[in-house]
């Protein structure tokens, strides 16, 4: 049977958004701040997003989300996957990042 997901509201909108941020900086894709960053500066805030998503904070914003951590850890650790495994670009990462609120 097919059903049609329901709209999001403005709460999960900007959790989802929350997540696309923190996915963005933990494959360093950061905005126009990081001209600004040091290599190590960059390093240390990729580092810092990628260990967030193994935070309580992570499962907050998933719950705000309308979907579960585990769900979000997966298409996280999938990206990496792929990205590391060259069967994705960075273009890639990027567009499937903004896509983010159709896998949820």
């Amino acid at each position: 049977m097919f059903q049609e997901k329901k709209d999001k509201t403005p709460e999960e909108n900007l959790a989802i958004a929350k997540i696309q941020v923190m996915m963005e900086d933990a494959f360093g894709l950061f905005g126009a701040v990081s001209g600004n960053m040091t290599d190590g500066q960059k390093n240390a805030d990729q580092q810092r997003a990628k260990d967030w998503f193994e935070s309580k904070e992570c499962e907050f914003w998933c719950e705000s989300a309308g979907t579960t951590h585990d769900h979000i850890l997966k298409l996280f650790k999938n990206l990496q996957n792929n990205y590391r495994t060259k069967k994705i670009t960075r273009e890639e990462v990027r567009f499937g990042i903004r896509r983010l609120e159709k896998k949820i």
